[in-house]
């Protein structure tokens, strides 16, 4: 039994509800030991998340706690780990109708995926044909659509772009395409894509789509562009006859 310093009974941190996968409520033996568990959750994140670990709080939620975040209106909550998984393309269109600032939902898509913090989808990324017909529709996808749900709190997408950027490039080398594409706006930042490792080529668009001789309706207000790039494989050499066998210009054909 471990006697607590200030009251001097038995030392008790209890873990006495959780609710909503987010929210939870604790107990102590006395009033300083509350202030001092309450002062180590919002200051201490490795202290936090290894105590609450202890506690059982993965066990009863079923996922794999990242820290304990602040909920920017002077709570805390539970942040889980964050998780990418397989959605529907209906899903993700859903998802960006119902959470894009600017944006509405692409028509089609080559594939997609989900990021999960704990049962909540918080964000989709949807990779589709570049949009600019100059380019090589069968060597290079776009990024069409990256959203994150911003009702939660914004701790709980932390790296979160960054983690969908990176997947959508693994995605597209993985599916053997050579380069992976997308726009942003020029007063946007950036850094998740910097932190992903795509490199910014400069303004690319964002005039109007309606022109005298071809009438179209703008369904956003024009905005100036950038565009980001990331290259995902060489391209392979031309495959040419050696020895009978096909092989690839520079390699040795087996005999």
């Amino acid at each position: 039994m471990t006697l607590c310093e200030h009251c001097e009974q038995e030392q008790k941190i209890e873990l006495l509800e959780v609710w909503d996968h987010r929210q939870f409520m604790m107990s102590t033996c006395c009033e300083t030991l509350q202030d001092e568990v309450q002062w180590g959750l919002q200051h201490d994140p490795k202290w936090a998340r290894d105590l609450l670990q202890r506690l059982g709080v993965e066990a009863i939620c079923g996922h794999s706690l990242r820290r304990v975040a602040d909920d920017a209106i002077g709570g805390l909550v539970l942040d889980w780990n964050l998780r990418l998984g397989c959605l529907s393309f209906g899903d993700a269109q859903a998802f960006v109708a119902a959470h894009h600032e600017h944006a509405r939902p692409p028509v089609g898509w080559r594939f997609g995926s989900g990021l999960w913090n704990g049962p909540d989808l918080i964000g989709v990324v949807i990779v589709g044909k570049p949009t600019a017909r100059a380019i090589d529709q069968h060597a290079v996808v776009e990024v069409t659509r990256l959203c994150l749900r911003r009702d939660l709190p914004d701790a709980l997408r932390w790296n979160g772009c960054s983690m969908l950027y990176g997947w959508a490039c693994t995605s597209a080398k993985a599916r053997g395409f050579r380069r992976i594409i997308t726009y942003t706006r020029q007063d946007e930042d950036g850094g998740s894509l910097r932190a992903s490792g795509w490199t910014c080529e400069g303004p690319a668009g964002g005039r109007s789509w309606n022109w005298r001789g071809r009438p179209r309706v703008d369904h956003e207000p024009p905005h100036p562009r950038l565009r980001w790039s990331r290259v995902c494989a060489t391209a392979r050499p031309p495959a040419e006859q050696v020895g009978g066998r096909r092989t690839c210009r520079g390699t040795v054909a087996a005999v």
